[in-house]
């Protein structure tokens, strides 16, 4: 499965993040579905958004940190920033099991996390 490096921006802050997924738009969906972040490059360049990404309202949670993992055992973390003010751990592991992949395989279960909802 391919791996994509994301690049996520909000108001002066980006952060590059790294996942496997089946394609590009799964990379983008997934990133849609979480965090206020704007995707402004996905390299296996198949994404870059070069427009003026949005102001940092802090309109969001801080960050949400998990790790997934596979049926066949097989694990990895996953850090989100900015995760979106309507999104529970929940929300999170089934968007981890519909769009993401870890060496290949589709994440089973979301089996820890971290997070941080106060927006202080």
């Amino acid at each position: 499965m391919p791996k994509y490096r994301v690049q996520l921006k909000q108001g002066s802050r980006t952060i590059v993040n790294h996942v496997e997924a089946s394609s590009s738009s799964a990379v983008l969906a997934f990133f849609e579905s979480v965090s206020t972040m704007q995707v402004s490059e996905i390299l296996k360049v198949d994404m870059k958004n070069d427009t003026i990404p949005p102001a940092d309202d802090f309109g969001y949670y801080p960050v949400f940190k998990g790790i997934m993992k596979t049926d066949t055992r097989r694990a990895k973390q996953i850090i989100i920033n900015n995760v979106k003010l309507g999104k529970n751990e929940q929300e999170i592991a089934i968007a981890c099991k519909t769009f993401l992949e870890i060496e290949g395989t589709k994440v089973d279960s979301l089996y820890c996390a971290l997070f941080k909802q106060d927006r202080s």
